[in-house]
């Protein structure tokens, strides 16, 4: 069985931290960010949609915030999922 509270406090760091290093990324280098993280959706052009205006402090917290709080919804969700599979199993 697993904790609801481990795995859902591990997720939230672990997107927060994806977060914070995709932030910083689009800081330095936007066009190659965008360039970057084009590759990992087939099919549409994010260079089409990119937006030029710079992240802002309050846009990174409150993207971080709610980053982290939806990562630990969905640890809850995913952490009773499988435990209700595994006494089932």
């Amino acid at each position: 069985m697993l904790d609801y509270k481990v795995v859902s406090l591990s997720l939230a760091i672990t997107s927060g931290i994806i977060s914070i290093f995709c932030a910083v990324l689009v800081s330095i280098s936007p066009l190659e960010a965008v360039r970057f993280f084009n590759t990992w959706i087939h099919g549409i052009d994010l260079t089409l949609i990119a937006s030029a205006k710079p992240i802002t402090l309050v846009d990174f917290f409150i993207g971080l915030a709610s980053v982290v709080v939806f990562s630990i919804i969905v640890g809850i969700i995913f952490t009773f999922a499988y435990n209700n599979i595994k006494k089932k199993g």
